[in-house]
């Protein structure tokens, strides 16, 4: 009978200490969330089996209705996880395979591919993010002409601009929504009907995640769920969810609950009440990848089959992030561990600290930290050679290309055994030699970033960024260039101002007159841009046409002033002025920045 009592006090002990846990971690997440200025968030976790869930903060910031656990959230790009999981389904019904090239599967897909010889774009490299594409286009994300029903081939229809490979296939990583919308696509050539409810049906159902959906939910219209959260901007004000062009990368409505089912499933070997449902060593394979260049070069990590390999806080382990309009999320599984935690918020906000809620998981789960890798007592004797200044390449969005080569370049030089990496906007950090020029950052575990050569150019990566050596000559030309065309506007603005105040900026003989009023309209897009909606940004408005017409008079009014030159005795100074901003314009012109069209 005592043996009975202690195993019943035991359990009754546990389950008290539980309860407590839960308390105290409901209570951090709550002043967590406080801090951050963030509405609300329902999240679950898993521990050896066991499922807890819970929600703090608001539902709707207007009404004030309290957020529930059982309430539904958006996750964005988590997703792309779900994605993954359905082809690697169908790749287990040998109903595809995970190498096949794309074009064999959707023919008439018109990829702009150098390398399609050798280096064709496969299924294997939409889920890894190594196709080369881009990640979208304004149009493509913000958009109010888009509807629910939309079909996924008019993404890459409209505009096959979309679908140029900018690095070789297989090699680098580059995020890419369009990506995992075509992989979207090949689900409904390959089933014969919507993505969405071929997964509903053959994924989520068998999964047990009856309270999620691939369809289109809102909070309004015929879509409308009542159980949805709100989605929230950083000034409080509400936002109800809306179609995307995209949405096989970022549409997916679902519970802290039936997150935590999904996480079990990904925790297991890939079998449903004993029953192989995806073959387990593809299962194996998600947030592992082996194919990169950098991987090929001794770096362990990266992203694979849905998942990105994460080092942080000093555990290891595998995860998905997501964002979209209103709403943000994360979800993190530790297999060695047999834990993993989701938490989505119904506010995206560009200032909040999320990884704090990360650490707050992290600590609660008691997730195993390993020793950090030793670190070497000297860098490798071909260090010199990575000296020097970089770029990104490939860059994930075409539209910023320009300045992402002014402002996201970096330097690269040693200081006391380490390899010190600045930029213009980040804090410089360092890394760390772990022998075989592979590196860690201080507060990683394990090597986070590799150095090799290519075609005579030395590489930088992470495995989710990779950055090329770039000439000094080059980008001090681009700087140059940049840094004139501001000072030819300065002097443009002063001295038509100066000579609006003279009462001579009229007359017959000034070169400065167009300039001066080309740059003066610049402003007049200014209102209506501001007024209008952020879901508008992609789309052709008054703003946005505005902005693309005086963007596209600006080398023609500077063309115009230097014609009359010819006739009149300006001074220099007004003549210098405008040649720097032609110069720069030209530049602008060649980066499809001039003129600006944000729906193309």
């Amino acid at each position: 009978m005592s043996k009975y009592f202690l195993v019943a006090l035991i359990l009754c002990s546990n389950f008290l200490l539980n309860g407590q846990q839960d308390i105290i971690l409901k209570k951090e997440l709550e002043q967590t969330l406080i801090s951050q200025g963030l509405t609300g968030a329902v999240w679950s976790t898993v521990s050896n089996g066991e499922i807890t869930t819970g929600a703090v903060g608001l539902k709707n910031i207007v009404s004030k209705e309290k957020l529930s656990s059982t309430d539904k959230v958006q996750v964005g790009s988590v997703t792309k996880t779900l994605i993954a999981l359905g082809i690697l389904r169908l790749s287990s019904q040998n109903k595809l395979t995970i190498d096949a090239p794309v074009n064999t599967i959707v023919p008439n897909l018109q990829l702009n591919n150098p390398w399609k010889t050798t280096n064709p774009i496969t299924v294997r490299d939409l889920l890894n993010h190594t196709s080369g594409l881009q990640d979208a286009k304004l149009w493509q994300i913000f958009s109010t002409k888009i509807t629910s029903t939309t079909p996924l081939k008019s993404i890459v229809s409209e505009d096959v601009s979309v679908l140029k490979v900018r690095t070789k296939p297989g090699t680098r990583f580059s995020y890419s929504n369009i990506g995992y919308t075509i992989l979207g696509i090949i689900i409904e050539e390959i089933t014969g009907e919507s993505y969405e409810s071929y997964l509903d049906e053959n994924l989520l159902t068998p999964l047990g995640m009856k309270h999620s959906t691939f369809q289109f939910v809102s909070q309004t219209t015929e879509n409308a769920d009542e159980s949805l959260a709100m989605g929230h901007f950083e000034d409080g004000s509400t936002q109800e969810n809306v179609p995307m062009h995209i949405r096989a990368a970022g549409q997916f409505t679902t519970t802290g609950h039936d997150m935590a089912l999904l996480a079990k499933f990904l925790l297991g070997n890939g079998s449903i009440n004993e029953k192989p449902f995806i073959k387990k060593e593809l299962l194996n394979q998600m947030g592992k990848p082996t194919t990169t260049d950098a991987n090929k070069h001794g770096l362990n990590g990266g992203y694979q089959f849905g998942f990105n390999h994460t080092d942080r806080h000093g555990v290891l382990g595998y995860y998905h992030s997501g964002n979209i309009i209103g709403y943000r999320a994360t979800f993190h599984v530790f297999p060695k561990e047999k834990k993993a935690f989701f938490i989505s918020f119904n506010m995206d906000s560009e200032i909040a600290n999320y990884q704090k809620f990360n650490k707050i998981f992290i600590d609660y789960l008691k997730i195993e930290k390993p020793e950090k890798q030793e670190v070497k007592n000297s860098l490798p004797n071909n260090i010199e050679d990575y000296y020097g200044f970089y770029r990104l390449n490939p860059i994930r969005f075409e539209v910023s290309s320009y300045f992402d080569l002014l402002f996201n370049s970096i330097k690269v030089n040693a200081v006391d055994n380490k390899l010190k990496m600045a930029s213009l906007q980040k804090k410089s950090y360092y890394l760390l030699p772990l022998g075989k020029n592979l590196f860690r950052v201080k507060n990683k575990v394990k090597a986070s970033h590799v150095l090799y050569e290519e075609n005579k150019k030395q590489i930088i990566s992470n495995g989710l960024v990779t950055y090329e050596k770039v000439s000094v000559l080059y980008l001090s030309m681009l700087w140059l260039s940049f840094i004139l065309g501001l000072v030819g506007i300065i002097l443009v603005i002063s001295r038509g101002f100066y000579l609006l105040i003279q009462n001579k900026l009229f007359k017959k003989n000034q070169i400065l007159t167009v300039p001066f009023s080309a740059i003066a309209c610049l402003l007049i897009p200014i209102p209506f841009l501001l007024t209008q909606s952020i879901l508008n940004l992609g789309d052709v408005t008054v703003g946005n046409v505005l902005l693309t017409v005086v963007t596209g008079i600006i080398p023609l009014a500077m063309i115009f002033g230097l014609i009359k030159v010819r006739k009149n005795k300006p001074l220099k100074i007004d003549v210098i002025a405008i040649l720097f901003i032609l110069q720069w314009t030209i530049i602008l012109t060649y980066w499809n920045l001039i003129p600006l069209k944000l729906w193309a």
